[in-house]
């Protein structure tokens, strides 16, 4: 008897003990709100009524959030949707409606289809309040937190407002550092590729491609390689500076995607009001492309190594025709 009654005692407090669970389960707050959205790999685009906060992530979902001008979260008669497309491919854009999320002080969600691309264009159009906030992101694979993490790898890289051999614009990019620079007049583009010194260099097997923002809207630009593969060459549809470029560059199977000249946490200013980059110089293609042809001579000592001779085409003093290292 004594048993059944402890039995009894013990199935009374688990039932209590699982009801407690999921009541705390069900009136638990949303994994996003307004107050964590900005530390969940968001990035910001400040309009001149106030500013959205919005995640891609990698399966497709969509994170927004729309605060007025003096940052406040705006939680009441905002709607809109997200359109996604990727460059180069055919087919219409396929939308989704952001749907508020409760108790989240403002969040709003969609599902578009899982990142796939190296770049996706992705659009927001909202109203609030009768104002529209309209803009564009290009996010990676990764989305927008591949993106804040190729910011947070570069950003102790001293570059800003160094300009190029060529007068354009630097920015690194996995390894690499490159500089971006157009023709005022022609609109013709290039991108080099530097080495630590700021000095040209061949291009290799690499590839790239820029997203641009302009006022006339989104445009990609597939780079070619010029001649003897010694910079990449393209075309500006409309010769103006752009608001914002997205880099893609692929190289040896890996790619990397940085937002040009952006910073960890930093607004970016979009609409009238928004800096431009400024790529547009007056230039004659007259800078050189430091070409070091390499001569490889095994050794035949069988400790690994390889010795490498780098063969130039100028002087060196004392003895010797070239420099070498170990590899």
């Amino acid at each position: 008897m004594r048993i059944q009654r402890c039995l009894r005692s013990m199935v009374v407090a688990l039932g209590v003990a699982s009801a407690a669970l999921v009541s705390s389960a069900c009136s638990k707050s949303p994994q996003i709100t307004a107050e964590s959205m900005e530390d969940n790999w968001a990035l910001t685009e400040q309009h001149e009524p106030g500013s959205v906060v919005m995640t891609v992530a990698q399966d497709g979902q969509v994170t927004a959030l729309v605060k007025d001008r003096d940052g406040k979260p705006i939680a009441a008669d905002v709607s809109g949707s997200v359109s996604v497309k990727v460059p180069g491919k055919g087919g219409a854009p396929m939308s989704a409606a952001l749907v508020p999320e409760p108790k989240s002080g403002g969040v709003l969600l969609a599902k578009l289809p899982p990142l796939e691309d190296d770049l996706t264009e992705v659009s927001y159009e909202l109203k609030v309040k009768g104002e529209p906030f309209k803009g564009v992101l290009h996010v990676p694979r990764g989305g927008t937190r591949e993106l804040q993490e190729s910011a947070r790898e570069h950003q102790t890289t001293q570059l800003d407002g160094t300009k190029g051999p060529s007068g354009g614009v630097l920015q690194p990019v996995g390894d690499d550092i490159v500089e971006i620079v157009a023709d005022k007049e022609s609109g013709d583009l290039r991108v080099y590729v530097l080495d630590l010194n700021l000095k040209p260099v061949p291009i290799g097997e690499r590839e790239i491609k820029l997203a641009i923002q302009t006022a006339s809207g989104p445009d990609v630009i597939v780079l070619a390689p010029g001649p003897d593969r010694l910079y990449f060459t393209g075309k500006l549809d409309v010769k103006v500076n752009p608001t914002k470029i997205t880099v893609v560059l692929k190289e040896g199977g890996h790619t990397h995607v940085v937002l040009c000249g952006y910073r960890p946490g930093a607004v970016i200013v979009v609409g009238p009001s928004a800096p431009v980059i400024g790529i547009l110089v007056a230039t004659t293609w007259a800078v050189k492309v430091d070409v070091k042809p390499t001569v490889v001579v095994h050794d035949d000592d069988d400790d690994g190594r390889v010795l490498v001779i780098h063969k130039h085409k100028h002087k060196h003093k004392g003895k010797g025709k070239g420099k070498w290292h170990w590899k």
